[in-house]
């Protein structure tokens, strides 16, 4: 937005623990309006006359509500389709931020039609109030070949590639199954590079690799800077991205500009993104997987011809294209705002969602006593 919209001042929010990030920021207009926080995003409400939109793009509206247009931004509600993959502190937090904030914003912006769909079913939103902005990739895959730089790690000859973190919506074991079918049904051993961190009740990659016995095609770097994993899209025979659930899936974009192919699962928001550009499978099927993996594999063909398509289709993401869907939802909830729902929802929706969400999880917890309980004395019986 800081390139791309030059008619609209930026006053930018920032705590000091934030300089290192900004100052890498390509333009420095963020300065021009800069105010500092010290300790927590309510020392904002002394600022609100000076400002005429608030956007918070952290999944939440907060402070909330406020008495001047706002908007926020939320990528998706996993937790609604997948709860098993999230803590209990993890949900509760969610319940608490998200569905206010989506109703007390004035316009809501993600990352996909996917997405919007979701949260206009599940969070009883107006299609009207939710704005798409796709994501985009960084302009350094657009020109791959010049920037990639290999990693500090030993590389197979050939392999396919995974970047994503060790959340368990990542699908990495029916990958790790298919693999263990091509081997064993097909005699095609095919080597994947990992990128990503572990995560807190994430999936113990490396443990069930050992397990399945095939720890030698298995190769996990950790974090990698943005040259080394243009440098992976580039030698990879493919990009395989399994996932059960993605709010967009900004690796599908990274590897189509970087010209390499890409197998992909067919759920949420994955067919929406690359379009014709991908070979999908069924996700939840470790067969499905292994077949899709064995037509890249082996077919030079395909995958030149995926390449082709990929390259086109990563077209349509550019930041340009990103900073005017925000800006139309800047300009929107101008229009959308209302005295009147602004004091609704300062003296009545807040502290009524409050009640309700805090009555929700008390009920919860004295249903998981009960349980506990009668485990207890179904044992002592």
């Amino acid at each position: 937005m800081l390139e791309h919209d030059r008619e609209n001042a930026y006053v930018f929010f920032w705590y000091p623990h934030n300089a290192s990030e900004l100052a890498k920021l390509r333009s420095e207009r963020w300065k021009e309006h800069a105010i500092e926080l010290k300790y927590d995003q309510r020392e904002m409400l002394a600022f609100v006359d000076q400002i005429d939109v608030y956007f918070c793009p952290f999944g939440a509206l907060y402070p909330r509500p406020l008495p001047l247009p706002t908007v926020m931004t939320l990528v998706d509600i996993q937790e609604v389709f997948f709860p098993e993959f999230f803590t209990p502190d993890d949900l509760y937090t969610r319940d608490v931020h998200f569905a206010s904030s989506t109703h007390m914003s004035d316009r809501v912006i993600t990352i996909s039609e996917f997405s919007k769909k979701t949260l206009v079913q599940h969070h009883h939103l107006p299609p009207s109030k939710v704005t798409v902005a796709h994501l985009s990739a960084d302009e350094c895959f657009y020109q791959a070949e010049s920037v990639a730089s290999p990693p500090n790690a030993e590389l197979p000859q050939q392999f396919i590639v995974m970047p994503a973190n060790m959340w368990k919506h990542k699908n990495h074991d029916r990958l790790l199954q298919a693999l263990v079918l091509l081997r064993k049904e097909r005699d095609i051993r095919v080597d994947v590079v990992f990128t990503g961190f572990e995560q807190n009740n994430g999936y113990p990659l490396a443990e069930h690799a050992h397990n399945y016995g095939i720890a030698d095609q298995i190769h996990i770097l950790g974090y990698v800077t943005r040259e080394e994993i243009a440098y992976l899209y580039l030698h990879a025979r493919a990009l395989v991205f399994p996932s059960l659930f993605e709010g967009f899936g900004i690796p599908l974009v990274e590897a189509m500009a970087a010209g390499c192919p890409v197998v992909a699962s067919n759920t949420t928001s994955i067919p929406e993104v690359v379009g014709d550009a991908a070979l999908l499978f069924d996700p939840t099927e470790p067969a499905a997987i292994a077949n899709s993996i064995a037509q890249i594999w082996n077919d030079a063909s395909l995958r030149q011809q995926l390449i082709m398509r990929g390259r086109e289709r990563a077209k349509h993401f550019s930041p340009a294209h990103t900073a005017r869907a925000h800006v139309t939802a800047f300009s929107e909830s101008i229009g959308a705002f209302s005295r009147r729902r602004f004091q609704w929802n300062q003296y009545i929706y807040q502290h009524y969602y409050a009640t309700r969400v805090a009555f929700r999880w008390r009920r919860r917890l004295l249903r998981r006593l009960s349980e506990k309980l009668g485990e207890r004395l179904v044992t002592r019986s």
